[in-house]
């Protein structure tokens, strides 16, 4: 028996039929892929934001992260200083974020506990890890980098090295118009934070710039006859005779009308910094040194400052006392005791023990 041909509606219900059967196929599909990709992401946030295990003593980790690491190295470095666990999947998601090529070098610290997204954004922000430490007023170069070395942020005989020769840190584009090559004086005393594994430059660079920031301003309302670097360097030996505040604009004074009038300075800070011996008083042999700075034998000031002056030893220089003292002798409680005359100077020796 033939068979009927097939009806208009008979056709379109086979077509009906046949779309039906693809959706509920290709849904099923859907939803199976859909069940396969929350999973996969359950998972991947799982790993990436569940805390890593880091130091099993709970204390923080320091790790050196190379300059031109990709993620690959990134993640090799934590793995390495367990940090992280999986190195695999650490530089993958890094890769899937668009971080592995954004990862800045440095020294950091992670602490246990942190999730793999909290390590990866702090690499690629440079929140590296730092050190505070403060550079006391009157520091010369060698006890600024030793201090530094202590602190694990220099290598004393480099810093030393580079801090006294300015074109080693600037070339011929120095910020200050210095006439000598140290840049003693100029590492301003503050409290800084310096990144650990920071350059030797870098740290010298700051500390000048700081000095720049603090007495630029005040110099520009001097009217006197000092240039800057002169100012430094006498405020330097401000610094280091000087104990109390209140004295400082007194003993500039005593400073400048002694330059005034083309007397010596007879600083003694400036011959304990030839001599460099730790001891209370200088001696009469050391006010014999040859050197340039000894303002025992050279009159004016110094070739440069002798140390890193604050603020107040600066803005005496600057704004000195109006006093007519010519001399002046330690007390032996952080005072001094002024005189007008060399005469009187004589019978305050005397007085002082001296």
């Amino acid at each position: 028996m033939s068979m009927q041909p097939q009806t208009k509606e008979v056709l379109i219900f086979e077509l009906y039929d046949g779309l039906c059967r693809h959706w509920h196929r290709w849904m099923r599909q859907l939803v199976y892929s859909g069940i396969v990709a929350m999973v996969a992401l359950t998972l991947s946030m799982s790993y990436f934001l569940l805390p890593t295990e880091g130091s099993p003593d709970g204390v923080e980790t320091l790790v050196e992260i190379p300059a031109g690491s990709t993620g690959q190295d990134v993640a090799r470095v934590l793995h390495q200083a367990e940090v992280v666990r999986n190195p695999r999947a650490f530089a993958v998601f890094a890769r899937l974020l668009g971080f592995d090529s954004d990862l800045k070098a440095g020294y950091y610290l992670f602490s246990p506990g942190m999730t793999p997204l909290q390590i990866l954004t702090r690499i690629r922000q440079g929140d590296v890890a730092t050190t505070r430490v403060t550079i006391p007023e009157g520091f010369n170069l060698e006890e600024i980098a030793s201090l530094l070395a202590r602190r694990g942020l220099a290598d004393e005989e480099r810093f030393l090295r580079l801090a006294r020769d300015k074109k080693l840190v600037y070339g011929d584009s120095c910020p200050i118009d210095i006439p000598v090559d140290t840049l003693e004086g100029y590492l301003f005393p503050d409290t800084y934070r310096f990144a650990i594994g920071q350059k030797e430059e870098e740290i010298i660079k700051i500390m000048v710039n700081r000095c720049l920031e603090v007495a630029s301003p005040l110099y520009e309302g001097y009217d006197g006859s000092l240039s800057f670097h002169e100012v430094i360097t006498l405020a330097s030996i401000v610094e280091k005779e000087a104990i109390y505040d209140r004295e400082r604009p007194v003993i500039a004074g005593v400073f400048l009308n002694r330059l005034r009038i083309g007397m010596r300075l007879q600083a003694d800070p400036t011959v304990r910094y030839v001599v460099n011996e730790p001891r209370s008083r200088v001696l009469y042999r050391d006010l014999e040194v040859e050197s340039p700075y000894n303002t025992y034998r050279y009159p004016g000031l110094p070739p440069g400052p002798i140390a890193s002056p604050g603020v107040a030893s600066i803005r005496a220089v600057i704004e000195p006392a109006d006093v007519d003292y010519m001399y002046f002798v330690a007390r032996g409680d952080g005072t001094h005791y002024f005189s007008r005359t060399f005469a009187e100077h004589v019978a305050a020796r005397r007085r002082f023990g001296y």
